[in-house]
């Protein structure tokens, strides 16, 4: 059993947040607990609850860090396309990517609900907006004369289907429809929406 004293606070969030983690990963939400994490870090579920208050402040840190690798994804595929249109498109292919990559993460940013009376906190809401933001700034290229409203809206509404598609190819309810290239469906999604 670990004692207080071998690692600093800082290492020890890190070391908590990285098994919980690899617990969500291996086992999902259903398989979750405090107290495995604290076994599989050698620390007792009390020395947790020093440094998060309840599992949701738990998960709301794991979702913003998996806000973070989403966002980091996004702009490595992004970031060096010019034509805006081919830049969504990728974008979204990247952002489905990622559901079918990492379910159990996707899964817990999307389907955790905190206690009723509870908000989100502001830095995990701005984690998650920044994502639409990527998708705005490049509608913007295609549609200059468009106000921010305009511009939030159509971004929100365009990336609501891809979402549905993620949802859909993390999930495989579509295996009915035979559909198995949902890069391609994707684009196709991004293509209507953009005519």
């Amino acid at each position: 059993m670990g004692r207080r004293n071998d690692h600093t606070r800082e290492q020890l969030r890190e070391m908590v947040l990285s098994a919980a983690e690899l617990l969500i990963v291996r086992e999902g939400m259903a398989g979750f607990s405090m107290r495995k994490v604290a076994r599989a870090i050698g620390y007792t579920v009390g020395q947790l609850y020093l440094l998060f208050k309840n599992q949701d402040e738990l998960f709301t840190v794991l979702n913003e860090r998996t806000a973070d690798a989403i966002y980091s994804a996004l702009l490595d595929e992004t970031e060096t396309l010019n034509d805006p249109a081919e830049a969504i498109r990728a974008a979204a292919r990247v952002y489905v990517r990622f559901a079918q990559r990492h379910p159990n993460r996707w899964q817990l940013l999307f389907e955790h609900r905190l206690p009723a009376g509870s908000e989100v906190p502001k830095a995990n809401q701005m984690k998650v907006q920044r994502l639409f933001g990527l998708v705005q700034q490049r509608l913007q290229c295609l549609a200059p004369e468009a106000d921010a409203d305009t511009l939030r809206c159509e971004a929100a509404a365009l990336w609501s289907g891809v979402h549905g598609v993620a949802v859909l190819a993390e999930s495989n309810k579509l295996n009915w429809s035979g559909v198995t290239d949902f890069g391609a469906l994707t684009d196709r999604l991004v293509d209507g929406f953009l005519k």
